[in-house]
């Protein structure tokens, strides 16, 4: 499953080494393929992602000018709070979270038992015929190099790729990619912003939020948690990305004008600073 179109572009310029050569150059394509051209993120869409937060600050009662002054607070505190991790530019998400979930489930690229096939780069039904059937538009070598480097796939003893997570992951603990950041307070935000303003009138689902948690865990609890929910959540996702894989199927070929939503569910994890625990909600 992909991630939303936005209306902002990331340019990603890759090398085209891997071409001529059965195994793609990484240091080329890997370096290459974090740069970026234009701007980090146009005013429209800064304002898309403030817009739903304004709106709960204001029916909260947060006067204009209160919101002005604690936004500008907020920002040089931003600018002057260093990051642990590397930021990287690695172009639209999608196109790395397509090749995932086609790897996992296509037919042509898994094998006899249904788990994804080790795949040489090039061949017939191999990891360059993924990327044409995934993102043709995609470059081969570029996407590979990202996906190696946030651990989503590693390279065999026999020279061939292994998929070794289901679903698209983009951090390290070294780095973390811009691009799924800003999609998720894209879509965080936006369903904020619908709910802050459904009436009854309106059609279509009521969209929700659901939260668990507990106030009351220690360091070594929240760790055993957080790895509770990761495979649990894991195997929950999976079972919605068949569920829509099987509906998308279902609509193929049925009219080419008809127009189609982007539906899904985003889950994250909740692990608070000490201090905060004991707060008053």
């Amino acid at each position: 499953m992909g991630a939303p179109e936005l209306p902002w572009a990331f340019a990603v310029a890759v090398s085209q080494g891997a071409t001529h050569q059965q195994r793609p150059n990484f240091s080329t394509v890997e370096e290459a393929s974090v740069q970026i051209q234009g701007p980090r993120i146009h005013s429209e869409r800064a304002e898309a992602l403030l817009l739903p937060i304004v709106s709960f600050l204001f029916a909260g009662g947060l006067s204009k000018r209160s919101a002005q002054r604690i936004f500008s607070s907020a920002f040089e505190k931003a600018k002057s709070a260093a990051g642990a991790r590397r930021v990287d530019r690695i172009g639209h998400p999608t196109q790395y979270a397509d090749v995932v979930a086609r790897w996992a489930h296509d037919s042509r690229f898994v094998d006899l038992t249904g788990r994804p096939r080790r795949l040489s780069f090039r061949g017939r039904n191999e990891f360059t015929a993924l990327i044409k059937v995934a993102n043709p538009q995609s470059n081969a070598g570029a996407v590979l190099a990202v996906l190696m480097r946030y651990g989503n796939v590693r390279r065999t003893k026999d020279g061939k790729y292994e998929l070794i997570r289901p679903f698209f992951f983009a951090s390290t603990r070294d780095s973390v990619a811009f691009e799924p950041m800003a999609y998720f307070l894209s879509d965080a935000g936006h369903t904020l912003g619908r709910i802050l303003k459904r009436t009854r009138r309106l059609r279509g689902p009521e969209l929700f939020w659901r939260k668990v948690e507990s106030t009351r865990l220690t360091e070594a609890a929240a760790v055993r948690f957080t790895e509770f929910i990761r495979d649990r959540s894991l195997a929950f996702l999976e079972e919605l990305d068949d569920w829509l894989e099987a509906q998308a199927e279902q609509q193929h070929g049925r009219g080419k004008q008809r127009k189609f939503r982007r539906v899904g569910l985003g889950l994250f994890s909740i692990h608070s600073d000490f201090e905060e625990s004991n707060a008053d909600r």
